[in-house]
């Protein structure tokens, strides 16, 4: 995945693919084409594979005419193998006429029987009637899950692997604990992929489920090359790394916190207005879910979590938005301090509101709210097992039954003092050591509560 925070490279790194799939069993299709699949047209291959983007594999494609059209129709990359070295020399050369030759088609020499990609990489292949078996079995190695082959006159939906695990909150889940529960991913570990962007600014925030990655790039650019990234969403494919879209995002909004969930059917962004509910495949806004005036402070989302299909949100007042920064620094890494006003700024003006809001995200509805006197913070909030905890550090510390915002208990340095003893000052810093100052520090599981910094 990505590591957040920091402007140095980003290029998603994945070994299996499948460990950003969603867990769901998908059985195999296999469907009359009505023509073989090497011989369609660009346009019926289109429709049948369902992608505009990403990688497609042609095998046997003479004169790479069906890439020629492929990449012409669409934004895919295609890769074309052939078995006669003649034919291979033929196909480069056409593609190279074309204008596409080592840019949007490349082309290799092999037979059929042996595709030469890694596994889980490619979003459609194209293979004639003739491969045989030992090329159809290939075909599902190269295809990733969810992706469709057309083998002759026969269309394959290759299933999801089980044991494949999403990373859906910024923490990994609401908990906060940066576990991932996939059972694939083992040593030796591999690099799937490289892609762009190979830098970007900080702050950031990496989510992904449906064999998607979305990640948020904040506003603090410490070099050029980080620039062109500034407050932009990218999502691309977890498993070949290419650009499914791209977004803006509210300049000057602080995206290292919770406000971003992905899910494989919907991706929730929340920022300063309302929480968006976007298609995650195609980026588009289908709609949002904005909290009740009479209810909140402010419209300001601070923080949110999805859980047993209810979605819970900490929603105040207006936070202001930090100066986009640009600093053209020469200079080799990054500094911890002297990063923008924000960061500066000893008090930490993000993340805290005095209202938790239960949320149905089908109906909009507020199943309940929970208001407080000093306001919670959003690093010290988290959740697990139908269980909030919320706090505001040094002040108080507090668990919610999440069925229906009921207190079900609460600590006070006046009621516990052995607690917030055992827990420390506040440290208000940041460094190589400590993280940033806008990293949770409350996380939880079904037998303790642990708190680290700040």
């Amino acid at each position: 995945m990505t590591r957040q925070g920091r402007g140095h490279p980003v290029a998603v790194l994945a070994r299996p693919a499948a460990a950003v799939l969603a867990a769901a069993a998908l059985l195999l299709l296999v469907l009359p084409l009505g023509r073989t699949a090497a011989g369609a047209d660009a346009a019926q291959v289109l429709a049948r594979i369902g992608q505009t983007r990403g990688l497609c594999v042609v095998v046997e494609d003479k004169d790479c005419r069906l890439a020629i059209d492929l990449v012409r129709s669409s934004d895919l990359t295609v890769y074309v193998q052939l078995a006669d070295a003649a034919d291979v020399e033929a196909a480069r050369q056409a593609a190279d006429e074309a204008g596409f030759y080592g840019s949007r088609i490349f082309v290799e020499g092999g037979a059929p029987a042996r595709i030469h990609l890694a596994d889980n990489l490619a979003d459609a292949v194209i293979a004639p009637p003739g491969a045989g078996a030992a090329a159809k079995d290939d075909v599902l190695r190269v295809l990733r899950p969810l992706g469709r082959a057309l083998v002759g006159e026969s269309e394959t939906v290759k299933p999801v692997p089980a044991g494949a695990d999403d990373w859906s909150h910024h923490y990994h889940g609401p908990d906060n604990n940066t576990q991932s529960k996939d059972t694939l991913a083992r040593a030796p570990y591999l690099t799937q992929f490289i892609a762009e962007p190979r830098y970007a600014p900080a702050p950031q925030c990496c989510v992904a489920a449906g064999g998607r990655v979305f990640m948020a790039f904040g506003h603090i650019a410490w070099h050029e090359r980080e620039e062109p990234c500034l407050n932009t969403l990218f999502a691309v494919s977890g498993c070949n790394g290419a650009l499914l879209w791209k977004m803006p995002l509210r300049p000057g909004i602080m995206v290292d916190r919770s406000t971003m969930i992905a899910t494989p059917e919907t991706l929730y962004l929340a920022d300063d207005t309302s929480c968006k509910l976007i298609d995650p495949a195609a980026g588009k806004v289908r709609g949002e879910i904005a909290a009740p005036a009479d209810l909140v402070d402010g419209p300001f989302w601070k923080w949110m979590a999805l859980e047993g299909g209810v979605l819970y949100a900490l929603v105040g007042k207006d936070e202001g938005l930090d100066d986009t920064a640009k600093w053209k620094s020469a200079n080799h890494g990054w500094p911890w301090n002297g990063i923008s006003k924000g960061y500066n700024d000893p008090q930490r003006p993000w993340g805290f509101a005095t209202t938790l809001l239960a949320i149905d995200p089908k109906t909009k509805k507020v199943l309940w709210n929970h208001r407080e006197r000093e306001p919670i913070d959003a690093r010290g909030l988290c959740m697990k097992s139908g269980r909030i905890f919320i706090c505001h550090f040094g002040k108080y510390l507090a668990c919610l039954d999440a069925a229906t915002g009921r207190q079900l208990w609460r600590r006070t340095p006046e009621n516990d003092p052995a607690v917030f003893e055992a827990i420390g000052p506040y440290r208000p810093g940041q460094g190589y050591v400590e993280g940033w100052k806008t990293a949770a520090y409350l996380k939880c599981t079904d037998k303790a509560l642990y708190v680290v910094g700040p």
